[in-house]
């Protein structure tokens, strides 16, 4: 990554950033001198449905473009509260095995109470508003996609 250039929140196939691309691109913000928190949330594919069935793997696909525009402006949104600098969020795509990275979100906060409710929210937002869809492969064979 060109540590110059600014990373965009967003869809990406998997295994195409890395957090600490994302981490060096919040610290490269130009207000990163009003920073004295990053927090980190890191979601991976676990073992088990929410119905409990054993999970063995996972095929996440998205609306790109949708997809993109909602992270882009919950992203804005948070950077809009008080204390609140950078806010990156992205969502991988593609084909995953139990306790692959799915998803990243950094925020950049003035104190770390701001950064804790930011990432929290964050988090709440994309999983309920982004348009990606799961397909969770269940041990037993079957499938099951999830919005």
């Amino acid at each position: 990554m060109n540590e110059t250039k600014e990373l965009r929140s967003g869809i990406y196939n998997k295994g195409e950033i890395t957090l600490d691309e994302i981490i060096k691109s919040v610290k490269n913000n130009p207000k990163i001198k009003k920073v004295g928190s990053i927090h980190v949330f890191t979601g991976i594919v676990r073992e088990s449905s929410k119905e409990g069935k054993q999970v063995k793997s996972m095929k996440i696909d998205s609306f790109d473009d949708l997809a993109n525009k909602t992270i882009e402006d919950i992203c804005e949104s948070l950077k809009k509260k008080n204390g609140i600098i950078d806010v990156k969020i992205v969502h991988f795509k593609g084909d995953f095995s139990l306790s692959d990275d799915l998803v990243y979100v950094v925020v950049a906060s003035a104190h770390r109470e701001e950064g804790f409710d930011a990432i929290k929210n964050a988090v709440d937002l994309y999983k309920k508003e982004i348009a990606v869809w799961k397909r969770e492969d269940f041990i037993d064979g079957t499938t099951k996609w999830i919005h």
